[in-house]
């Protein structure tokens, strides 16, 4: 919170960066109407729904502002450090789990926590398979992005297309054995995403080739997802073939257990059932259902400003009688909720205004992002995978969690290659309207760019 308060002072306020933030006014009014909702509900959880806020608001300026930077090289290289650190470090922790794995085929648990394996699900040493699997997921992806960063400065040399495809290796083995179904659809859209962009990306007008092209992305969706679930598949029935095979290990140091604090090992004739990574829970949406309606029946009590992040479990026991879980599940519905549907409307029109420039950009500018080595591609098929991951997790704004953070400082990258190519075409005079063809207009047109400095008005 420190930190916060002092960057926001020094960096936007001091500094005058807030200037140049995108969408910055969308931004005060979705806070004010937070900070609003927080006063109405001023004796429930007040100073933690304004901490809720101020993690919002570091998510806005400081993640996503990014782009408020000088030039987009001193945003791409904050965001290739940070990338740097969580692939490499998420990579260490995934063969840290791996190890345990080899040595403890059917998992243990030491102070409350689960590790190695957990109801036949690779959890490693983070205790959790799905958010195993999300972090692993987001490596493998950021090892996609690092290469295509590193090419557009013509630094990848052989160590490092190794080493990118080593960590990518690792995770997407890790994510295979985590089997989470909501990381997987994440994988499964940011691939097609990516051959959407493919397909579409040279598209002119005529309905016979506008059949063309949607006949083969949905092929192209079809057999990318066959093709992953297939992969998760053969992986889950190897490794578990593989431990299979090391059976006088696998009874001397399977069903660990811990007790005041102690880890014993169980005899083999306690031993439980083969490890299958495989979900022991068949209930297919796994109790969204239920939380999703109890979050209508909060929604009807509080429709128009919400009830404040902190809030949702205390309102849960009070008109509910509890809650399934203490989040929805949903990054939208714990945003309407939160913040009724004036913040949701707010946030909404946000997300779109972001995602209009940075698909605009992809579509519009092709020439500079093939020559950034498609970075920008990467960029928001990961951002687009992240806001369907979103619908079946707790990861969107209000929520106190890693991924987020990771999903905030992506699309600030994004808005500063998407910005930085507008600036490129005004500079050439190339792509603008012919209504700006004259100098005075386009000294009006590069003055309305957030990252641009306004130039003196013509008279």
């Amino acid at each position: 919170m420190i930190w916060g308060i002092y960057l926001f002072g020094y960096k936007m306020i001091y500094k005058r960066r807030i200037r140049l933030l995108r969408n910055r006014k969308l931004i005060y009014l979705f806070l004010g109407c937070a900070v609003f909702t927080s006063l109405l509900h001023i004796k429930s959880n007040f100073f933690i729904n304004l901490y809720y806020i101020l993690w919002i608001a570091l998510c806005f300026f400081f993640f996503y502002g990014i782009h408020s930077g000088r030039s987009r090289n001193s945003c791409k290289r904050e965001a290739f450090r940070i990338l740097g650190f969580i692939v490499a470090s998420t990579t260490v922790m995934m063969l840290a789990g791996m190890v345990l794995v080899a040595f403890f085929p059917q998992g243990f648990e030491l102070c409350g926590c689960s590790f190695a394996i957990h109801e036949n699900r690779f959890v490693g040493i983070i205790n959790n398979a799905n958010v195993t699997a999300f972090y692993a997921n987001t490596a493998f992806i950021g090892s996609n992005l690092l290469w295509a960063i590193r090419k557009s400065d013509k630094t990848l040399d052989t160590k490092h297309k190794i080493y990118y495809i080593l960590t990518a290796a690792v995770n997407l083995l890790a994510l295979f054995l985590s089997d989470s179904n909501d990381s997987l659809l994440m994988l499964i859209v940011y691939v097609c995403f990516i051959f959407f962009y493919v397909i579409f990306k040279g598209f002119r007008p005529g309905i016979a080739n506008l059949l063309f092209r949607v006949t083969a992305l949905i092929l192209a969706c079809v057999v990318s997802a066959a093709v992953l679930l297939s992969a998760r598949t053969l992986v889950q029935t190897g490794i578990t073939h593989l431990l299979s095979l090391s059976e006088p290990a696998a009874q001397i140091s399977t069903g660990v257990t811990a007790e005041d604090g102690q880890v014993h090992i169980k005899p083999d004739t306690e031993r439980d059932d083969e490890t299958t990574f495989k979900h022991q829970n068949k209930n297919i949406d796994s109790g969204r259902f239920v939380i999703w309606k109890q979050a209508v029946c909060l929604f009807e009590k509080f429709p128009v400003f919400g009830i404040g992040k902190a809030n949702v479990v205390d309102y849960g026991e009070i008109y509910l009688g509890g809650l399934k879980y203490y989040d929805f599940h949903n990054g939208l519905i714990t945003i309407t909720i939160s913040y009724g549907l004036v913040g949701l409307n707010l946030f909404m029109i946000f997300a779109i205004t972001a995602a209009k420039t940075m698909l605009k950009a992809l579509f519009r500018y092709r020439k500079e992002n093939r020559r950034d080595g498609r970075v920008l591609t990467i960029i928001t098929a990961f951002c687009a995978a992240y806001c369907v991951y979103s619908m079946f997790e707790i990861s969107l704004l209000a929520d106190l969690s890693y991924r987020v953070l990771i999903f905030w400082l992506l699309i600030g990258l994004g808005t500063s290659y998407a910005l930085s190519y507008e600036r490129s075409a005004i500079h050439a005079h190339e792509n603008i309207p012919k209504r700006s063809r004259s100098i005075c207009r386009i000294a009006k047109y590069r003055a309305k760019s957030a990252f641009l400095p306004a130039e003196k008005p013509c008279k």
